[in-house]
């Protein structure tokens, strides 16, 4: 094997390690984006029930229609459903025990009364800005040395092919 073959292999073994990195550090963002999503569907929610008093579902779709978030795929899936209680969504970028606060939260709207929906989406919105504080972190964290160990575990690969 020549030596432009054996560097070949390296460089590509290394490319392919970046790419994994670079799997899971997008991975980082978009969780960090679907919390954000989160949080700022939540706050229109607040403004619509507080102000105009529109059922849940159409405030859902029309939060959909105003942004493209990560976070829309399961909204759409909520504004789709016909009974709450029966809500399954897809997991996407969450962990199971997330996806579960995330199906509760969405189960629980439009079943009780303007005032006490208002200081349950408080709740609910400090709860989720924790989370959305803490994916952020990870993602600033995270997201570089997971495309570096990548790199260098496919560098080290090839290095150990040679």
């Amino acid at each position: 094997m020549s030596f432009t073959t054996r560097l070949l292999i390296v460089a590509s073994l290394s490319c392919s390690g970046a790419m994994v990195g670079l799997f899971f550090s997008k991975r980082l963002k978009q969780r960090a984006a679907y919390y954000g999503a989160l949080v700022d569907f939540i706050t229109h929610l607040q403004a619509q029930v507080r102000f105009r008093k529109d059922p849940i579902k159409s405030i859902a779709a029309g939060f959909v229609a105003l942004s493209e978030t990560p976070f829309n795929k399961n909204l759409l899936e909520y504004t789709a459903g016909v009974d709450p209680k029966a809500l399954t969504l897809s997991r996407g970028v969450l962990k199971p025990h997330e996806l579960l606060k995330v199906q509760a939260f969405l189960s629980s709207l439009g079943t009780l009364d303007s005032d006490t929906q208002l200081f349950e989406l408080e709740a609910h919105k400090a709860r989720f800005s924790s989370l959305a504080t803490l994916a952020s972190s990870k993602k600033k964290a995270n997201s570089s040395m997971y495309i570096k160990l990548g790199f260098m575990a496919g560098l080290a690969l090839g290095v150990i092919i040679m």
